[in-house]
């Protein structure tokens, strides 16, 4: 499925396509020639155009124009290798209006670019984008789940979503417990900090004891796969984690 041919058409307000901020690369796509497009696609597309044209239609920054622009072709392309690889959009109450509300799938893209907008750390844009198409397909991230995850990720530094990511990569084989990060700071000195945020959210196991162990939870567990982290800078003082190797 070419997403690409389809989006353009669907990207309007009233008849006017909006294209003054959109990239070249969007500005090339053209319409399915054809005219057909797949019903569960078309609603995917209409919910999307709808918004992204009434948040283009705003006064933004270049750079605020430019995350916006990023977070839509982010998406484009995350939706159609989910397609691509057999994914199918999820069938639901996603992409339905309540009555007197709008479908959780336009509040919550909405809500995605929004946040992906205002990003200072601009590659965390990507992970917006990723989770807003993994949900589009993926029928356990409730719209509840998906509004958690958007306020989390945006809260969230990349420095925070790396040391989650080293946690779920160790899983339950991690070794560390409460009172090991107090000797781990004096190598990297947010780490307290950053840990206690990550335990607050319950990304990590809340730690009642010295020795409670630090394990990433099921709730951050499912966070780090839905944004689909990627460790694109070297951030060595988190190293300490994932030799996983306490001094005790």
């Amino acid at each position: 499925m070419n997403i690409k041919k389809i989006l353009p058409a669907v990207f309007k307000q009233g008849s006017q396509i909006i294209a003054a901020t959109t990239t070249p690369l969007l500005q090339t796509w053209i319409p399915d020639p054809t005219g057909i497009i797949p019903n569960s696609i078309g609603v995917v597309m209409t919910t999307v155009g709808e918004t992204i044209a009434d948040t283009l239609d705003r006064n933004m920054s270049q750079q605020e124009v430019m995350r916006t622009n990023k977070a839509y072709i982010y998406f484009v392309e995350k939706l159609e290798r989910n397609l691509n690889q057999g994914l199918q959009i999820r069938n639901d109450d996603f992409f339905i209006s309540p009555v007197g509300y709008r479908k959780p799938a336009e509040e919550l893209f909405e809500g995605m670019l929004v946040k992906a907008r205002n990003q200072y750390e601009e590659a965390k844009v990507e992970f917006f984008s990723n989770l807003y198409a993994n949900g589009c397909v993926d029928p356990d991230l409730s719209p509840q789940m998906i509004s958690l995850f958007i306020l989390i990720l945006d809260r969230l530094s990349f420095n925070h979503l790396d040391l989650l990511n080293r946690f779920e990569i160790l899983g339950q084989e991690s070794l560390w417990q409460a009172n090991d990060v107090y000797t781990l700071q004096k190598e990297n000195l947010p780490l307290l900090t950053c840990i206690e945020e990550l335990k607050n959210l319950n990304l990590i196991t809340p730690t009642f004891w010295g020795d409670s162990p630090l394990l990433i939870t099921d709730l951050g567990e499912k966070f780090i796969n839905s944004i689909e982290f990627k460790d694109i800078f070297e951030f060595t003082h988190n190293e300490c984690i994932s030799r996983n190797n306490p001094a005790r």
